[in-house]
């Protein structure tokens, strides 16, 4: 009977069972557990290539930062110097030294004059050429700027043009006579 049963249902060839499904999976699971020697030099030649390819656009990207950092610096110490003769109503001069990169701020108008403790500029980068130097910034408390000479009346220097450069990299920084720091980036 179980025969004739069994005969009377039409069989399809092609119907996978649960025991096929099975199997398979098994055999994907047993392939898939690693990665060839092939893959895996691959994917290592892929990173080689890659960081020699992202080595130049961040050192490229470091220098750059560097130059902003000294530009924004020197900026920030010529207005705040500037701010702080308004603020007091006194003459003060601010001197950057080069190659040290440094800047002093000496309150003029006082007796004795107070001059601050040497301040540092980031020193990966070359002032006006490196070369040894002192710029001189005169700030009135009316709000100008003038260069050596540390009075406001009859003073005839115009404040000093700094350039700024690391490596192939150059901003120049000018200051007006009446106070306005603008940065150039030259390349």
């Amino acid at each position: 009977m179980r025969s004739a049963l069994n005969a009377a249902e039409p069989r399809v060839l092609d119907t996978p069972t649960a025991a096929d499904a099975c199997d398979r999976s098994k055999a994907l699971t047993r392939r898939s557990a690693g990665v060839t020697l092939l893959e895996l030099l691959i994917g290592m030649a892929v990173a080689a290539v890659l960081t020699a390819m992202s080595v130049p656009v961040v050192k490229s990207t470091m220098s750059r930062m560097r130059m902003n950092s000294a530009v924004s610096a020197i900026s920030a110490s010529i207005t705040k110097t500037r701010y702080q003769a308004i603020r007091n109503s006194d003459i003060y001069t601010l001197a950057i030294t080069v190659p040290q990169n440094t800047y002093v701020v000496t309150d003029v108008s006082a007796s004795p004059q107070v001059v601050s403790p040497s301040v540092p500029l980031p020193n990966t980068v070359a002032i006006n050429g490196g070369n040894s130097a002192v710029f001189t910034y005169t700030l009135c408390p009316n709000g100008t700027v003038y260069g050596a000479g540390g009075t406001c009346t009859n003073n005839v220097n115009t404040p000093p043009a700094l350039s700024v450069t690391n490596g192939t990299l150059q901003t120049n920084v000018n200051v007006s006579t009446v106070g306005n720091v603008t940065t150039t980036v030259i390349h």
